[in-house]
């Protein structure tokens, strides 16, 4: 089972064998959406010579169900969400419990039963689960049985961004969360879906047109078409192949759209048929946001991924914050001592799947840090984070011990010298590598501009050497790029 195409987005295949719609109520409250609210979801069936009104199959309407039901739960104040979440908790934990030895003999060590782990704060007396403890806990598919209609159970390999690949095992129910959610980012992101699409992405078998966007919202109605580029694919044939599709919307990883607007400042060209742009995959930093404002003249959507736990939180489309999802996960950003992070100060995520009955992932510590954030002004219940730092391995460190999120400087490059690309590697706690891609080779005197310039950006004066690159900096094996990187203790 896969939940991406060929595309890298998400599977036209049918879903797998899914839970029915049950009830369809959300927890705490029956004040569903207005009509005016409700997606436009529905002007397509999937049952033969039924075109008006439309009628689903079980899965699509599974689906269908689930999509609305997101659109209710939203609006649920924090603390109906929390209380639906330990409902959901206890009853995950009471069927590792009796599933897993390891579970069991986890939460026997911390003195906790099912039942405490499900009382307000219980979950925060679980010691977090490790990278390390995941490869050698998880490595194996499991054996117990799922309640009916999880499964099949499929396998995900972590992309090992921060050294310590793991594998989790996942159900279908994954699947369904992951279409949901697809549906709620493409929502928030206002969108009208009969526009000209382009996503440039890593993960996908073939480039080129396709008609349609592909699920989930192609189950449920027109949508324009698209087209699919490698990531791979050299920058200048990127911007040959958008300009002659003129798409309306673009998916992009945030690495590749900074490469993307250099190039196009390069050139002296623009690409004015695109009018949203949504990032996804990577770290954002504030400076990818301001420079698409200066030259595109737009604000970006993002939003917050892993291959562990499919969405982890997706940007609001009124208060610029990233809504936690909620209804699927539990999200904690918590200091060195385990204690919850006030807002505005950046700690570890630890995630909790409340919906995979494969691989009990209770407060896993996912190598991801983030700031926490005050509620959100728009009214959704939904739990915030203001920033998305990275991976730890980001990090600079000095000699002296000291840890912070480097600045790169990055503003004052181009003035400098004509770099298209650049990547910094910390060698050791006194060395720096600036690697480059550049439009010709530098002089002496601009390598020694930017040499100064870094060192006044860090608080530490490193030594710091320069190598070049042709066409572009090498990606991870996701096809994911990092700006900074500490190779200190990897």
């Amino acid at each position: 089972m896969s939940n991406k195409d060929d595309r890298g987005l998400v599977s036209d295949e049918p879903l797998m064998p899914i839970i029915g719609c049950g009830e369809g109520h959300a927890i705490g409250r029956n004040d569903w959406p207005m009509p005016d609210q409700i997606p436009s979801i529905l002007p397509r069936g999937d049952i033969p010579s039924l075109v008006w009104p439309p009628v689903h199959s079980h899965q699509t309407a599974t689906l269908a169900a689930s999509i609305l039901q997101l659109e209710a739960t939203q609006w649920l104040s924090a603390e109906e969400i929390a209380a639906g979440q330990r409902a959901q908790l206890g009853n995950l934990a009471t069927y590792f419990h009796a599933q897993s030895n390891w579970f069991r003999n986890r939460i026997a060590k911390a003195g906790l039963t099912p039942e405490d782990i499900a009382q307000p704060g219980g979950l925060k007396k679980l010691p977090p689960i490790t990278r390390r403890e995941a490869q050698v806990e998880f490595a194996t598919q499991p054996t117990h049985f799922l309640p009916e209609g999880h499964g099949p159970v499929s396998q995900v390999n972590t992309s090992g961004s921060t050294g310590e690949p793991v594998i989790v095992w996942k159900t279908a129910i994954s699947q369904l969360d992951w279409l949901s959610v697809t549906m709620r980012y493409y929502r928030w992101g206002n969108l009208d879906f009969t526009g000209r699409l382009a996503a440039i992405r890593a993960l996908m078998k073939r480039d080129g047109e396709y008609p349609d966007w592909g699920a989930p919202m192609s189950q449920f109605g027109r949508t324009g078409p698209m087209i699919a580029i490698k990531i791979a694919t050299d920058v200048d044939r990127q911007i040959d192949m958008l300009r002659a599709y003129q798409p309306d919307r673009l998916i992009i990883y945030p690495s590749n759209l900074d490469t993307l607007t250099t190039a196009l400042e390069a050139r002296g060209e623009t690409l004015p048929t695109i009018r949203n742009i949504w990032t996804l995959g990577e770290t954002l930093h504030a400076a990818t946001r301001e420079r698409t404002k200066d030259f595109w003249g737009l604000a970006l959507f993002d939003t917050y991924t892993s291959e562990e736990f499919g969405y982890i939180a997706v940007q609001c489309p009124t208060g610029g914050l990233y809504h936690t999802v909620d209804e699927m996960l539990i999200v904690e950003v918590v200091d060195q001592t385990g204690a919850p992070c006030p807002p505005g100060t950046v700690g570890r995520v630890l995630v909790t799947d409340l919906r995979n009955h494969a691989t009990p992932l209770f407060r896993f510590e996912i190598g991801d840090y983030a700031q926490a954030a005050e509620p959100c002004a728009c009214g959704r219940g939904l739990g915030t984070l203001k920033r998305i730092m990275g991976r730890e391995r980001n990090m600079i460190r000095n000699p002296d011990g000291t840890r912070y999120w480097p600045m790169t400087g990055y503003k004052r490059y181009r003035e400098i010298a004509p770099i298209l690309q650049y990547q910094i590697i910390q060698h050791s706690l006194e060395r720096l590598e600036m690697r480059l891609v550049t439009e010709r080779a530098l002089s002496k005197a601009e390598e020694a501009s930017l040499r100064a310039h870094l060192r006044t950006i860090f608080t530490f004066q490193f030594a710091i050497d320069f190598t070049y690159h042709q066409g572009r900096l090498p990606t991870g094996p996701n096809g994911k790029f990092e700006e900074f990187v500490s190779k200190i203790g990897t």
